[in-house]
C-alpha cells in the first residue's frame, strides 16, 4: 500500500442505513479513534463510504483485513495496555501500602482483591481466554507440540502475553495442517495397493511381510523378542524403528523420504559395536520398549491430546541413538584412564555426549534431516534439544535425580495433562534402558548374563592397567548373582518403574508388573540357594 502506516481500527460507513456487520480495515490515517464500518446496498449496487471522525477517506487508502489478523492485532494492543496498567498499579500500590496510616482491615481487603485478580490471571495463563470446543483443544495441542510440555510456569505478565499470541497464531496453522494431512491420508488410502508410502517413497516388496508382522506384535508387551529378531535378520534396530515409522505413518509427518530414513537407521545400526550387551539388540529393545510406553500412555483418556506424533519421533530417535558406538566400558573407566573421549567431554556424561555427537554427525554426513517435518512448529532445533536431554538423562550418574523428578511430577499432578512432558519422556527412555526386568524371565536372564560379561571384561582390563575395579566388575569378588540382581531390581528398577507404571493402564502394564514379580521371585530363589550352599561346610 505504498506509504500506508498500517494502523488498524474500525471505520464508519453508512449506505442506506443497512447494517451487515463490522469489517476490520487498515488505513493510512495516523490515528483512528473508535470508528466503525457499515456496508449496504444502494441503487442495485454495493458501495462503501468510510469516515473517520466525520472525515470521508479515499477508498484507495482503505484495505480490508483478514478478520483473524485484525483480532490478533487487537489482542496485542489489549494485552500491551493491560501490562502497562498493571505496572502502573503495582507502583502506586507499593507506594500507598508503605504508608503508616494503612489499617489492618484495609490491608486485608487489598490482599483479598489481589488474590481474586491473581486467580483471573492464572485462568488466563492456563488458556481460559474464551476459546471453546474443538478450536481450544487444537490450540492446546499445537502449543503442547511447540513448547514440548503442557506445564509452563509464567513468572510475569509479558510471558502470559507471549503465550496467548503464540496460541492464537498456532491454532490457524494447525487447522491448515490438519486439512492437508487428512487430504494426504485419503490419497494414501486410495493408493495403498500401489506400494506408495506416506513419505512418497516406494516400499520394497521384501519389507512388507516382516514389517506388518512387527507392527502387530509390537502392540503386545511380550510380542517381540529382539534377541530372536537379531537371529532372523541381523537388523533388529532397523526392523523395529521402521515398523514404528510405518505403523504410525511418520512418513506423513516427516519430510525425509522413507528410503533415506531406512538408510540412516541401517547405517546407525552398523555403528553399534558387536559385543555382549551394548549392541544393536539393546538399541532395538530400548526403542521398542520406549514406543510401548508411549503407545500405552497416548491411548488413555487422561492423556488425550497430550502426545503427538512429533513427541513419538523425539522418543524413538533418542532411543535408537542412545548407545551408538558404545565401547563396552563405562564413564568411570574412560575418566580414570584419561581416555580421549573423557578429555573431549570434560569428564561429564562422556559416553552420552559421544553417542549424541556420533548420531548427529552421521545424520549430517548422510544428508538426512530426520527431524525435519511438515508442521508449522515446533522448530527442528527444539526437537534436537529434547533428544539431547533424553540421551544425557540415560547417564546412571543422574539416575536418582531423574527418579526424584518423575516421582515429584506424578505426585503433584492428578491432572495428567499438567505433567512436564520433558521429564516424562526422559523417564520413559531411561526406564526402557534398564527395563529388561519387565520382560519374561528367560529374556531378562539372557540380558543379565550379557551385561555381566561386559562388566567382568571391563574389570579384567582395569586390573591389567593397574586399577582396582569395583566388586561388581571383579569376577573374583563379585557378590552372588541372586543377591546382586535382587538388589538391582529392588533398589534401582522398582523405584524407577513405580511412578511411570502408576500412570499406565491395560494389558501392557499388567504383563510388565507380572514379569517383574516373576523375575524377583526367580532371583530370590537363586539367592536362597546360594545362601544354602554357602552354609554347607567345605
Amino acid at each position: 500500500m505504498g506509504n500506508v502506516a498500517g494502523n488498524v481500527g474500525y471505520c464508519e460507513a453508512a449506505v442506506d442505513k443497512e447494517d451487515v456487520g463490522d469489517i476490520p480495515i487498515a488505513t493510512s490515517e495516523a490515528v483512528l479513534s473508535t470508528p466503525r464500518l457499515k456496508r449496504g446496498v444502494s441503487a442495485g449496487k454495493e458501495e462503501i463510504v468510510v469516515k473517520v471522525n466525520g472525515t470521508v477517506l479515499d477508498p484507495t487508502v482503505v484495505q480490508v483485513l483478514d478478520p483473524e489478523e485484525f483480532v490478533e492485532e487487537q489482542m496485542e494492543e489489549l494485552l500491551a495496555n493491560m501490562e502497562v496498567t498493571v505496572k502502573s498499579f503495582a507502583a502506586s500500590f507499593r507506594e500507598k501500602s508503605a504508608g503508616p496510616k494503612m489499617s489492618a482491615s484495609r490491608i486485608k481487603h487489598a490482599d483479598e482483591s489481589l488474590h481474586r485478580i491473581n486467580i483471573q490471571l492464572r485462568r488466563l495463563e492456563r488458556g481460559g481466554r474464551g476459546h471453546t470446543g474443538k478450536q481450544s483443544a487444537e490450540t492446546s495441542q499445537v502449543a503442547n507440540m511447540f513448547f514440548g510440555t503442557r506445564k509452563r510456569r509464567f513468572k510475569d505478565l509479558p510471558s502470559v502475553v507471549r503465550k496467548v499470541m503464540a496460541e492464537i497464531r498456532v491454532a490457524r496453522l494447525l487447522k491448515r495442517w490438519q486439512e492437508n494431512t487428512a487430504a494426504f491420508q485419503n490419497f494414501q488410502n486410495k493408493d495403498s495397493g500401489s506400494g506408495i508410502t506416506g513419505s512418497g517413497s516406494l516400499r520394497m516388496t521384501e519389507d512388507v511381510t516382516p514389517l506388518l508382522n512387527l507392527e502387530r506384535d509390537m502392540e503386545i508387551w511380550d510380542g517381540v523378542n529382539v534377541l530372536e529378531l537379531d537371529e532372523t535378520n541381523q537388523q533388529p534396530l532397523t526392523q523395529v524403528f521402521m515398523s514404528i515409522w510405518q505403523a504410525r505413518k511418520l512418513g506423513i509427518l516427516c519430510k525425509t523420504r522413507r528410503t533415506k530414513v531406512r538408510d540412516y537407521i541401517t547405517a546407525l545400526e552398523g555403528e553399534y559395536v558387536t559385543q555382549p550387551y551394548h549392541n544393536r539388540m539393546h538399541a532395538a529393545e530400548v526403542t521398542l520398549m520406549s514406543y510401548q510406553f508411549w503407545s500405552c500412555l497416548s491411548s488413555l483418556p487422561e492423556f488425550s491430546g497430550y502426545f503427538t506424533e512429533v513427541d513419538l519421533l523425539v522418543v524413538i530417535v533418542a532411543s535408537a541413538i542412545h548407545d551408538v558406538g558404545h565401547p563396552a566400558k563405562n564413564n568411570d573407566f574412560l575418566v580414570k584412564t584419561k581416555h580421549d573421549l573423557a578429555i573431549r567431554y570434560h569428564d561429564s556424561s562422556v559416553l552420552e555426549n559421544f553417542h549424541l555427537a556420533t548420531a548427529f554427525q552421521l545424520m549430517r554426513d548422510m544428508g538426512v534431516d530426520l527431524l525435519a517435518h511438515n508442521l508449522p512448529s515446533p522448530p527442528v532445533a527444539s526437537l534436537r534439544r529434547r533428544i539431547v536431554e533424553i540421551v544425557l538423562a540415560t547417564d546412571m550418574a543422574l539416575h536418582k535425580g531423574q527418579v526424584d523428578d518423575m516421582t515429584r511430577e506424578v505426585s503433584s499432578h492428578e491432572n495428567r495433562q499438567l505433567l512436564d512432558k520433558r521429564v516424562l519422556e526422559k523417564h520413559m527412555v531411561h526406564m526402557a534402558d534398564i527395563g529388561h526386568p519387565l520382560r519374561p524371565v528367560q529374556w531378562h536372564q539372557e540380558w543379565t548374563s550379557r551385561v555381566n560379561l561386559e562388566f567382568f571384561a571391563q574389570g579384567d582390563r582395569e586390573k591389567e592397567l593397574g586399577f582396582t575395579p569395583i566388586a561388581m566388575f571383579d569376577r573374583e569378588k563379585a557378590p552372588p548373582m541372586g543377591k546382586s540382581q535382587m538388589g538391582f531390581l529392588k533398589f534401582v528398577v522398582e523405584p524407577t518403574w513405580y511412578p511411570l507404571s502408576s500412570l499406565m493402564q491395560g494389558q501392557k502394564v499388567r504383563l510388565a508388573n507380572l514379569f517383574l514379580q516373576r523375575n524377583l521371585r526367580a532371583w530370590k530363589d537363586l539367592a536362597d540357594s546360594e545362601d544354602a550352599q554357602g552354609s554347607i561346610p567345605p
